[in-house]
């Protein structure tokens, strides 16, 4: 009758839940799959990053070692024109050829005088070049470019062009001057697929596209379709200034991350819906536990219950057993006072002294309660002896006085058995044990002696002495309060002592008579 509602009622629980869960995991997925994109677009910007970093570099010193051939050119011709010396044809391939030394790369070298081409190396390396006038180029670019190197006097870059037979070039161009007045003009021509093979850039990774842009951002090498979509760049320094060369994958950066990304939204996506449905599940398994629960919630309280009553009859049944107890205790006593009426109150006054004396010693309540019962029944050995010794006035002889010693041992004979919650046996029987071993039954010392038997000891010398005896002068509280002290140590336990006068002296404590 009730698996059934409850069964429905489970399942359309974690229907509910898990379709609550989906709906709030979902946006978290999607977010989720946003920064994993982002963070994929990071990664493969800083891996084509170091990929130009290291060609950029490359291609940027291929180039500059190949212009240091230029800039030496130029140290040879404005050596002879700064003395007024003519160039010798002879001299100047000479000097060429020692700078070429098999640099690959370099195509030629050329010297114009005035803007006209004179000098050329190698010799016949384009014929076509020998007379022409660079300054008056019918071609505006190259027209520009001269202009700019005579205004500019650094090195200037131009190109890229066709070179013959085959092959792309570019030419580097610099103005010399005799003193203020422009003298002509020096040309290296650069063969530009061995530079860029040996910087690694004739054959770029497969699925990215590289394109090179000179300084003023004109393109010169590429493919166009890497200037667009945010490229990656890395800067070329050059005398000409900053050229440029960018990359980005090939499809753009979607194409490049879209492979991974779709993988890692496909297992998120999992993940979601397997933990709505845990949670789904989670939430139906939760509707059986809480009827559980309720279930058991009120057996237990039921439980507890029955208990709490039992408890109660327990502790009934206890306070009857401690009055019991406490009445067997009394009649015990007043068997004793009975018999020896001349000390008739001391084992009551005993025990009220050795209770305050246990209490000034910090003991633990339970302690107290063992030493004041026990204080109270200390002397029951007594009531075996005989009534005549136990009443005789004057004073014992050897033989009595050793009678008088087995009561403690009868005490603790008559107590052995029984089950207290102290040991009470074991403090009546060592009551008239000392610290130094001189006292009965047993001649125990110092740490053999139970604590509750050592509080007794002094409570029962300092009640003996302070009470008043029918037979016998009263030695008072002040005589007693130096016995103790005299034999501090000795006799007695020296903590029990200084709690014993304290109580006294200090705490105004009375023995009531």
């Amino acid at each position: 009758m009730i698996q059934s509602p409850l069964k429905n009622k489970s399942r359309r629980r974690t229907v509910i839940a898990a379709l609550l869960a989906l709906i709030l995991l979902l946006p978290f997925w999607w977010w989720t799959g946003l920064w994993y994109q982002g963070k994929l677009l990071t990664e493969k910007r800083a891996q084509i990053g170091e990929f130009l970093t290291v060609q950029g570099r490359s291609l940027g010193a291929e180039i500059n070692s190949r212009l240091a051939i230029l800039k030496g050119l130029k140290t040879f011709v404005d050596g002879r024109v700064g003395v007024g010396q003519e160039i010798s044809p002879v001299e100047f391939a000479a000097y060429a050829a020692g700078l070429f030394s098999g640099e690959s790369g370099v195509k030629s070298l050329s010297i114009a005088p005035e803007g006209i081409t004179q000098f050329l190396f190698p010799a016949g390396s384009s014929e076509s070049l020998a007379g022409h006038d660079l300054i008056r180029d019918p071609r505006p670019k190259i027209r520009a470019d001269v202009q700019r190197a005579v205004r500019s006097r650094r090195i200037v870059i131009s190109g890229p062009y066709a070179l013959r037979p085959k092959g792309l070039g570019l030419v580097a161009r610099q103005a010399v001057y005799a003193k203020e007045n422009l003298w002509g003009l020096i040309s290296l021509v650069l063969d530009l697929p061995p530079i860029l093979a040996r910087a690694g850039l004739d054959s770029p990774p497969s699925g990215l596209e590289i394109a090179l842009l000179d300084r003023s951002g004109r393109l010169f090498f590429g493919k166009k379709a890497a200037l667009e979509g945010n490229p990656v760049s890395f800067p070329i320094d050059l005398p000409d200034g900053t050229w440029k060369l960018t990359a980005l994958p090939a499809g753009g950066w979607s194409a490049a991350v879209e492979r991974p990304l779709l993988q890692f939204r496909g297992l998120t996506l999992a993940l979601a819906f397997l933990t709505a449905i845990l949670i789904g599940l989670a939430a139906g398994y939760q509707t059986q536990v809480t009827l559980a629960v309720r279930q058991q919630t009120g057996s237990l309280q039921r439980s507890l219950t029955d208990r709490r009553e039992a408890e109660e009859n327990l502790n009934r049944t206890l306070v009857n057993l401690r009055r019991a107890m406490g009445a067997t205790l009394t009649t015990l006593v007043l068997a004793v006072e009975a018999k020896d009426p001349f000390t008739a109150g001391h084992q009551k006054r005993a025990a009220d002294l050795a209770r305050a004396i246990a209490t000034e010693m910090g003991l633990a309540e339970e302690a107290i309660a063992g030493i004041r019962t026990a204080a109270l029944i200390h002397d029951i050995g007594k009531i075996s002896l005989p009534a005549e010794i136990l009443g005789k006035p004057g004073k014992l002889s050897e033989s009595e006085f050793q009678l008088i010693k087995t009561h403690a041992q009868t005490g603790y004979d008559m107590l052995k058995e029984g089950d207290f919650p102290w040991p009470l046996a074991r403090i009546v029987w060592q009551h008239h044990e000392r610290m130094d071993g001189s006292g009965y039954p047993l001649g125990l010392r110092g740490e053999e002696i139970l604590q509750g038997a050592r509080v007794l000891a002094v409570a029962d010398v300092v009640e003996a002495m302070a009470s008043p005896r029918s037979y016998r002068p009263l030695p008072g509280l002040e005589k007693a309060l130096a016995e103790i002290l005299s034999q501090r140590g000795i006799l007695y336990d020296p903590a029990v002592v200084d709690a014993c006068r304290s109580i006294f002296l200090e705490k105004d404590f009375r023995l009531i008579v």
